[in-house]
């Protein structure tokens, strides 16, 4: 399927609507999901045959302060690992050790 013809103005429309907090087709996320349904394109419109624009809405997201869904969404995951990494070192760390005695082997003559 080819790419219809107007498909780069109508991805920087979509994105001076979301960045507006005009969104029609979408819910307005700052994401690359939300430009493409705002858009009306498919995704990949975005991340294989444009991905300068993706990157130039995401510059522009950054430019006002504001950081994309997507990497929030990162940020907070990295935290809740970080958080379940640092209670399993805690928990490793007051295990008490087992009193597990190893004898050498029988050996009957």
């Amino acid at each position: 399927m080819s790419p219809a013809p107007d498909e780069r103005d109508r991805i920087q429309t979509a994105m001076d609507r979301i960045l507006g907090g005009r969104p029609e087709h979408s819910n307005g996320a700052l994401t690359i999901v939300a430009l493409a349904a705002e858009a009306q394109v498919p995704r990949n419109a975005l991340t294989q045959r444009h991905p300068n624009l993706k990157n130039a809405f995401y510059d522009q997201v950054r430019a006002r302060g504001q950081t994309p869904d997507s990497e929030k969404r990162l940020r907070q995951r990295v935290r809740k690992l970080k958080e379940l990494r640092a209670a399993d070192a805690e928990e490793i760390a007051h295990r008490r050790p087992t009193s597990r005695r190893w004898s050498a082997p029988c050996t009957r003559r």
